[in-house]
């Protein structure tokens, strides 16, 4: 094993973080603009479940970087001081993108509990009608039904 194979690799796996991350981060902007539309549901299924995909392949990188945390970054080896630059400019990225999906995230569940919130006093107050509505045809006497819901 040659001198910078620790660094080689961790300057790799800091890479693969760094673009799933990003790819993340594009899906999470798509989400973001489909949360709260009902009317988009399918679609925000999709980007959900290639987000969930993406998830998933970054935590297994994430268990390949865990042997570097335990090294001193001070003792590491690298091929030169640019690489360690890139790959300390990288890992602040990550860091940053991190942070930033956790916003975005946080608003899409917001945007998406406000617009389950918005359905159920829609259904609520037609349900509400329904009832008053049989209250007046079995007061009336009448069996013929009126939808006031149809729109």
């Amino acid at each position: 094993m040659h001198a910078y194979a620790e660094t080689d690799e961790l300057a790799q796996l800091i890479g693969q973080k760094h673009d799933l991350l990003s790819k993340l981060h594009l899906l999470s902007r798509r989400q973001l603009q489909l949360s709260g539309h009902s009317d988009h549901i399918t679609d925000l299924m999709r980007v959900v479940a290639a987000k969930q995909t993406l998830i998933e392949n970054l935590l297994d990188v994430d268990r390949k970087l865990d042997p570097h945390r335990q090294c001193d970054p001070e003792r590491r080896q690298w091929r030169s001081p640019m690489d360690r630059h890139r790959c300390s400019e990288a890992t602040r990225d990550c860091q940053a993108m991190l942070e930033d999906l956790k916003q975005m995230e946080n608003e899409a569940e917001e945007r998406v509990r406000a617009n389950r919130d918005e359905i159920s006093r829609s259904l609520q107050t037609n349900q509400g009608s329904n009832v008053a509505l049989d209250g007046y045809t079995s007061a009336s006497g009448t069996t013929h039904r009126i939808d006031f819901t149809a729109g």
